[in-house]
């Protein structure tokens, strides 16, 4: 994201705090002046500039000065993760404007992002020709707890990802009377399982695209569900009957824009899956952000942890306990019903090795701090059943450095790369499913896999501009290297580079003939003839975790005994029962916006 300012940057819903993903942030000092800014804030007001690396690459501010004071700080350019680290700088920029200091603390669970920021705003006021230093020194500001907050409500809602922003709005839309309460847990960044915010849909969504690709019935996606249900198809089949519903809440309800055509997502029989105008899920969240800041019977706590259940003596839910992680202020809700749609577990080591031993500290998690599974723990406590908790999936293409999902590696989606090992060779289809590709690619070498494309397929799709700091700090790590011949490529990573060239040209024979007697190939045939070339190094990662509260098709909490725990709801990864073993790719959108907009209906209803 370019050209951004602060006030445009919405923030997360109730997660500035909590959530984030790891990776290694340095800055040096490049802090540069630019001219007077007119009416930006008083009478002489100047604007300085200042960058730092963060989480997805460079992040650059702006700082408006008045005089010796900070009136204002822009967020010129940023990829830190939306609802994660941007509600961390939304948070950190408020507290230093209001308070005119730098000494301010980390906002937890967004740490790389909080230091790259204020990293950025003190190179700029070094720049300014003030002394950061002497700014750090200032008294420390701290954030203070919500005005105005009702604790006695109708719902409480606690997430502030994609299921819980479609309880809230749905919820939101009742009685102006009755009010609710979106609150946060730990949980995962905004968009939980896949960041250009990608959704299947059973039926053709966009006239414009001139086809119907997608289909129905044992045929089509609900086939594909069900295949991977476990023997569980019923919230399955609500997923694929609800999804295209869904879809059109979020385009008349949400404002959300779709890209005129599908694209083909590994496991999937068929084309079907849709992506968001920007390429990213977070233009999704902005608008449901927007939408649940609009509905005056409804009150977002940002900085706020979810901490215990409340029940009583039938055993119904009726409130809850809860943190403010900036002030360390408890509160406790009164409440007629609860959502729980905070995510999954994903970076919970101990919790992943409870249910799954071999998912342990050394696979690297795409998910952010917060997926430590909070509200697992908090239902079961009061007596919710845990289901298919064992089936941990694994991304296949993460930074081997870092853990993160790489954009650049669905230059394989968009049918433009090949995979291949250490030695030079392919050793499965690049379109299979996670769980085939992520068992396919530990078994080599290494543990990973080596992604390979050139530059005319690099044009065609894009991927490289639309994600240019991406792919700019993969590059300055030598995670992914660019050059004229194979060799070039290769020698880096040790690759063979004389197989890999034999690869290469039975491929394109492949691409000529039409057909894949190797492994398959499902999509359509590029070939890969002349550099420059790029060859990136991936290997799998946590990335969705398919087990979770067990809930049956109305969106309500179960008991060991298959009971509804009454006023208990959940929607989204911390929900269960849905995926199988092994979640198909955008499908966790298709969840998210079918079951929390039912959660959201069902809570109303019930707290009427």
């Amino acid at each position: 994201m370019s050209n951004l300012s602060r006030r445009n940057f919405i923030t997360g819903g109730a997660i500035a705090a909590l959530g984030g993903t790891l990776a290694i942030a340095g800055c040096a000092p490049k802090g540069e002046s630019s001219s007077t800014v007119a009416g930006a804030a008083g009478e002489g007001a100047q604007a300085w500039t200042g960058t730092a690396n963060g989480k997805g690459g460079e992040l650059t501010v702006e700082v408006i000065t008045e005089g010796d004071s900070i009136a204002r700080i822009n967020l010129l350019k940023s990829r830190e993760s939306y609802g994660v680290g941007t509600a961390g700088i939304d948070v950190l920029s408020d507290l230093i404007v209001k308070n005119q200091t730098l000494n301010v603390d980390m906002v937890t669970g967004a740490t790389v992002s909080s230091m790259a920021f204020l990293a950025a705003v003190s190179d700029a006021v070094d720049a300014s020709g003030m002394k950061s230093s002497e700014w750090k020194k200032r008294e420390k500001a701290v954030p203070q707890a919500p005005e105005g907050l009702t604790t006695d409500v109708d719902v409480v809602v606690v997430g502030a990802g994609g299921a819980g922003y479609c309880g809230r709005a749905d919820r939101g839309r009742g009685r102006q009377e009755r009010r609710a309460v979106g609150e946060t847990g730990h949980r995962r960044r905004a968009i939980p399982s896949c960041p250009d915010g990608a959704m299947a849909v059973a039926e053709q969504l966009v006239p414009e695209a001139g086809r119907h690709r997608g289909q129905r019935g044992e045929d089509g996606r609900g086939h594909d569900r069900r295949r991977r249900s476990c023997g569980r198809p019923r919230p399955g089949h609500v997923i694929c009957e609800g999804a295209y519903g869904a879809m059109e809440w979020l385009i008349f309800n949400g404002g959300v824009a779709w890209q005129p055509y599908e694209r083909f997502f590994g496991g999937h029989s068929v084309i079907r899956s849709l992506i968001p105008e920007g390429n990213e899920g977070s233009g999704i969240i902005c608008k449901l952000d927007k939408r649940a800041e609009g509905l005056k019977n409804l009150k977002v706590c940002r900085n706020t942890k979810a901490d215990e259940l409340v029940q009583d003596a039938s055993g119904a839910v009726v409130g809850l306990k809860a943190t403010n992680t900036a002030t360390g202020e408890t509160y406790d809700f009164k409440a007629k019903a609860v959502i729980l749609a905070a995510g999954g577990f994903g970076s919970n080591v101990e919790m992943r090795m409870k249910y799954n031993p071999e998912m342990d500290e050394k696979i690297l998690s795409t998910d952010s701090v917060g997926a430590t599974g909070d509200c697992h723990v908090m239902a079961e406590k009061i007596g919710a059943n845990l289901i298919d908790m064992q089936y941990i999936q694994t991304y296949p293409t993460c930074d081997t450095q870092t853990g993160a999902l790489l954009y650049v590696g669905n230059m394989r989606l968009e049918n433009r790369a090949i995979c291949i090992n250490k030695e030079g060779d392919r050793f499965v289809e690049e379109l299979d499913r996670r769980d085939v590709l992520s068992n396919a690619i530990v078994e080599q070498t290494d543990g990973k896999a080596y992604m390979l494309f050139n530059q005319a397929n690099a044009d065609e799709t894009g991927l490289l501009v639309t994600h240019e700091d991406e792919y700019e700090n993969l590059e300055a790590r030598k995670v992914i290297v660019k050059g004229d011949t194979l060799e070039a490529v290769c020698e880096p990573f040790g690759v063979d580079a004389a197989e890999l060239a034999k690869t290469v040209e039975k491929w394109n024979q492949y691409c000529k003939d039409g057909n894949d007697p190797d492994f398959n190939f499902r999509g359509d045939f590029n070939a890969i003839e002349g550099g420059p070339y790029y060859l990136m190094a991936y290997k799998p990662a946590v990335h969705y975790t398919m087990g979770g509260l067990h809930i049956n098709t109305d969106a309500q909490v179960l008991d060991d005994a298959d009971a509804p725990i009454p006023g208990l709801y959940a929607a989204g990864e911390v929900a269960g029962h849905k995926m199988g073993t092994n979640r198909l790719g955008s499908c966790s959108m298709s969840d998210i916006y079918t079951f929390g907009r039912i959660a959201g209906k069902n809570a109303a209803a019930f707290s009427a």
